[in-house]
């Protein structure tokens, strides 16, 4: 039976919700923009190397008949009160979007169903990984390798003191005055302490990403241990 799991609740399982046929998952579109320039042949081409949103609709359906209107109101409450959060299907339970429900919810009388009614997602451009456990790393030169089909943002959390230099793969992040912890937040863009006191003074460089495949990760300084969640992703 496919289902779908939202907000933490199964459609199946929590609501009796029958998926009247899987849906289909579109890649996200690359954000590439053309500009013709008066003497030169074609066209210049802009790549911001970003992606727009995708919409995955769900085509669903009731069979229960009992007490419809109440199950009405309490399904699209849990759509709704959602908002922003994981969807995973059923046929696909390793990996999860980032979705909100975005369509009004109409149900409609037809044969064998009590009513059906379709679920728009909107959601983000990639699929992540559903354990997203963290990487403990001990010692300087480890190499962490990216399952995922695209670069990831990671939130690396550096247990320290004093001044380190983190390198990871080409890229090099210098940190100053650390005291006992320090996280890089490569996802919000931000560098703070565990209290979310801002410390993006104490940091010099871009923040870090994780390549497609290998990546080797080496610090210099009085470092203890890095953690590293890395929030794989794939189109």
């Amino acid at each position: 039976m496919l289902s779908f799991t939202f907000g933490g609740k199964n459609s199946y399982e929590d609501y009796g919700i029958v998926i009247a046929k899987r849906p289909n998952l579109p890649s996200p579109k690359r954000r590439v923009h053309y500009m013709d320039i008066p003497g030169r042949h074609g066209r210049v081409q802009y790549d911001e190397n970003t992606y727009e949103d995708i919409t995955i609709v769900v085509e669903c359906g009731l069979k229960d008949t009992e007490n419809l209107v109440e199950r009405f109101d309490t399904i699209k409450a849990w759509l709704f009160n959602a908002e922003e959060n994981d969807l995973i299907f059923s046929f696909s339970e390793d990996k999860k979007y980032i979705a909100q429900v975005v369509n009004a919810i109409d149900f409609t009388q037809v044969y064998k169903y009590t009513s059906s009614f379709p679920v728009i997602f909107n959601c983000q451009p990639f699929k992540y990984e559903v354990e997203n456990e963290i990487i403990t790393l001990n010692e300087t030169d480890a190499t962490v390798h990216n399952p995922g089909s695209l670069e990831s943002e990671p939130v690396i959390y550096v247990y320290g003191s004093g001044d380190i230099l983190l390198n990871i793969n080409d890229q090099s992040i210098g940190l100053s005055g650390v005291e006992g912890k320090i996280i890089l937040n490569s996802e919000i863009q931000d560098c703070y302490d565990d209290t979310m006191n801002n410390l993006n003074s104490k940091m010099a460089g871009e923040f870090p990403l994780l390549k497609s495949g290998e990546n080797i990760i080496s610090w210099t300084g009085n470092v203890t241990k890095l953690e590293v969640l890395p929030n794989w992703r794939w189109l």
